[in-house]
């Protein structure tokens, strides 16, 4: 895979980012597709990771199987070392925009996770959900869960400029990827106005003092020196001044008694 295809992904995968994709579990951020899992169903993870959520659908389909794909090959390495001998899984190398290895109609089922915060817009977040759905079966349900809005209390420390909308400007966007997401199941061919796409909230939150403590460490982890998240906020404008700022505050607010922290996540479940 070229250097030109791994574009849009620019976050890296150091200890303090990929240790935060690993906390994700079916659980957290899967849930609301579990209901509709059958025990043979064939499974797609775009975007998968360290590969946490995906091991974790696999036990929701005993006489199926799950391919979970990622554009990193590091990743991909970490993901089959968490597999823990689940061999109705697997992971491959693949990057959505630039189309998958699979035939079309190949899966009933096709997740992803926090990845189209990484897909620019215009272009980029249609085309990649039009890919996944090429390899969905008819009748088979593509299901997305992404950020729509990420809140820090207090609220005086400001963190919701000084972290939030820096974050996405990292990624290269003027919003989350959430807010945009129904907008582009519409775009793609799925039949908004007959009931086919549903679309729901979740949330994330870190409320006491050891997750509060956990996720700041995170986050000021990803805007050390060196980090591909530091140097993402630089390229589009982030001052050293802000960012210096923004972990302070992060430090703060991870010690300020009763702070907590609310991502907004939009869930869809969509049918072919």
């Amino acid at each position: 895979m070229t250097d030109e295809q791994k574009t849009n992904y620019t976050q890296g995968h150091s200890r303090a980012v990929t240790s935060g994709h690993a906390s994700r579990t079916v659980n957290s951020d899967a849930a609301f597709l579990v209901p509709y899992l059958k025990p043979t169903d064939r499974i797609l993870d775009v975007g998968c990771g360290p590969g946490t959520i995906t091991v974790g659908l696999a036990a929701h389909v005993p006489d199926g199987s799950i391919v979970g794909v990622d554009l990193s090959a590091d990743i991909v390495a970490m993901a089959t070392a968490h597999l823990l001998g689940a061999s109705a899984v697997s992971f491959r190398v693949a990057n959505v925009l630039y189309g998958l290895p699979f035939e079309n109609a190949s899966f009933d089922i096709v997740y992803a996770s926090q990845l189209f915060a990484h897909m620019p817009p215009p272009d980029l977040p249609t085309r990649a959900l039009a890919e996944m759905r090429r390899v969905l079966r008819p009748g088979g349900i593509l299901a997305t869960r992404d950020a729509a809005a990420q809140h820090f209390f207090p609220r005086a420390l400001g963190l919701e400029a000084l972290l939030s909308r820096n974050m996405v400007r990292g990624f290269g966007r003027e919003d989350w990827a959430g807010p945009e997401m129904p907008a582009l199941y519409r775009a793609v061919g799925f039949d908004a106005d007959g009931g086919k796409v549903r679309v729901g909230c979740g949330t994330t939150c870190y409320t006491d003092s050891e997750s509060r403590r956990w996720r700041a460490d995170g986050l000021i982890g990803r805007l050390a020196e060196g980090e591909a998240v530091r140097e993402s906020w630089i390229r589009n404008g982030v001052s050293e001044d802000e960012i210096k700022t923004c972990v302070a505050r992060l430090r703060e607010w991870a010690g300020t008694p009763d702070a907590w922290y609310s991502v907004l996540q939009t869930q869809i479940i969509a049918w072919k």
